[in-house]
């Protein structure tokens, strides 16, 4: 009797313990939620190969329409604006906004959807915090395949299922010839575990990987399940979505939990002969992707739900993170109007006004800013079009296909050259432009051969351009393009001042083409010899 009143309350003080335990954890971590939101996020050593799959998935199988592509995500460093955007709670929610971010709207429809989950989240604490604590329980999973799962494609089942059930009864059928001789069922019941051993090893690789997937799809339908007990999100329509879509896995939810969480805990071997013996795991994992797989745009549709719940958290984040903000205002014609626009990477920037009602040419010397203002815009472009949210105090545009053409790099593997790469670059612009309406924005175009040609050949194009439906940005350093194209783009530049300390550059766009130049007098402010500047000046003014 005292050995039961003390295992009694062995029992209660372990619970007790636990329960505070986790009380303190999850205050601990709700603290950390509220100090952590309208905060930049840390550097974080991202496994972006996880997160790009259900983007690069995307975008290779579904309608290319108005979506950013490789050359102007990676002329942008939209990595870099995804990881100052991303304080999503769940894998999903990462992998959700990662394409999100290559997605441009082009109506309003769905980005007002968008913004009344942010609003909600911005303006209601409690509703937040209870959220992000409800995904946060969902949690990340790196290197796991859910995106392939839900969108069915290559689906890992095992193959041959009906084989792995003939083997599972096949030590029943061993064991029921003891009756007939010991020594012969001994021996059949030996062969049969030596063959499933075998089998149960080669499957035990697929299965073990695929767990981790399948648990987390367990987890996700649990945090499907309490996100649509939150009252506060019933007007919204992912909450009707979650509701429409998680009943045709309510009877496999059970079991796939039971099946991912507890795995035959390791320390009772016995059971885990018997699972290995009759091999359960393997029969149990292919019924249970089977039970997935049946209904994959309902497993989609909840992804998506979940996807844009917890990144609309990250957008309101990134909003109050912000030294301004505003909501994109979208307008009919090709015009663009901003007012503090500013670059969302810089910690410190300068903020930029303008108004462009044509095409534009930005000069400016070296180190002047134009080439961080014109990414500055078509960052904004994006964001407008993708999280309804832009880096400047206002913003009005028209929804279009953003395409640039930057960071031009030799392509050694491929074999083209410099110049090479920058005309392919170019001209799937100017493809765009026949296709969508468009803002393009280019920096230092065709630099990559002789001045004769490239001025003729740059103004040819850019003349080319202003006749599509096509909004053009374009840095150069080429002032005989402002002259000639002096019909066709309005001119802008950046300047600088030069005092005996120095070069100083305020990064502030000015209207008209620029008049200065710098280079040689950086070449004099580095403490390059002096008898190369001076020989340097000699032949400029003589050209």
């Amino acid at each position: 009797m005292t050995a039961a009143i003390f295992i009694l309350l062995a029992l209660v003080i372990t619970t007790v313990v636990l329960v505070i335990s986790k009380l303190q954890s999850n205050k601990k971590r709700a603290n950390k939620f509220m100090h952590d939101f309208g905060q930049p996020p840390d550097d974080t050593d991202y496994e972006l190969g996880s997160i790009k799959r259900y983007a690069s998935y995307i975008g290779s199988h579904e309608t290319p329409g108005f979506r950013v592509d490789s050359i102007t995500w990676n002329d942008l460093d939209m990595d870099g604006i995804f990881k100052r955007i991303n304080v999503c709670k769940t894998s999903v929610g990462e992998e959700y906004l990662y394409n999100c971010l290559h997605e441009l709207n082009q109506d309003d429809i769905g980005l007002l959807e968008r913004e009344k989950l942010i609003s909600l989240f911005t303006n209601n604490v409690e509703a937040r915090l209870k959220t992000q604590m409800c995904l946060a329980e969902l949690g990340k999973e790196n290197y796991n395949s859910l995106a392939r799962i839900v969108l069915g494609t290559n689906f890992h089942m095992l193959r041959y299922p009906l084989l792995y059930t003939a083997l599972a009864c096949m030590p029943i059928l061993a064991a029921s010839t003891l009756f007939i001789n010991v020594y012969l069922g001994a021996a059949l019941i030996f062969l049969t575990f030596v063959v499933n051993v075998i089998v149960y090893h080669k499957a035990k690789f697929i299965v073990d990987i695929e767990t981790i997937n399948i648990r987390y799809f367990s987890k996700l339908l649990y945090a499907c399940k309490k996100l649509t007990a939150m009252e506060y999100l019933d007007s919204f329509a992912v909450s009707a979505t979650i509701k429409e879509n998680s009943g045709v896995f309510k009877r496999l939810s059970k079991r796939i939990s039971q099946f991912s969480s507890i795995r035959k805990a390791d320390f009772l071997e016995l059971m885990i002969y018997i699972d290995i013996l009759f091999l359960s795991d393997m029969r149990k994992y292919n019924k249970f992707m089977r039970g997935i797989g049946q209904y994959p745009r309902q497993a989609h549709a909840l992804f998506k739900a979940v996807g844009e719940i917890d990144i609309a958290l990250s957008i309101a984040s990134f909003r109050k993170s912000l030294p301004a903000h505003c909501l994109p205002t979208f307008t009919e014609g090709g015009n663009m109007e901003f007012s503090d626009i500013f670059h969302p990477l810089i910690a410190q920037p300068v903020f930029n006004s303008g108004q462009f009602q044509n095409q534009n040419l930005i000069t400016g010397s070296n180190a002047s800013g134009k080439s961080t203002f014109i990414r500055s815009l078509a960052i904004n472009g994006i964001l407008a079009q993708t999280i309804y949210t832009c880096a400047a105090k206002e913003f009005k545009a028209r929804h279009c296909l953003i395409a640039t053409s930057m960071a031009v790099q030799d392509n050694l593997l491929g074999g083209d050259s410099y110049f090479v790469v920058e005309i392919k670059s170019l001209k799937r612009i100017l493809e765009y432009a026949q296709k969508y309406p468009c803002a393009c924005y280019i920096d230092e175009i065709l630099r990559g051969t002789n001045t004769i040609e490239r001025i003729s050949a740059s103004a040819a194009v850019l003349a080319h351009l202003h006749k599509q439906n096509c909004l053009c940005t374009i840095a150069t350093h080429d002032i005989e393009l402002t002259r000639i194209l002096a019909d066709k783009f309005d001119n802008y530049h950046f300047s600088e001042s030069i005092t005996d300390d120095g070069i100083e550059f305020d990064y502030k766009l000015k209207a008209g083409p620029s008049t200065t130049r710098n280079a040689i007098k950086l070449l004099d402010f580095m403490n390059f010899d002096k008898d190369i500047v001076k020989h340097a000046e000699k032949m400029a003014s003589e050209l």
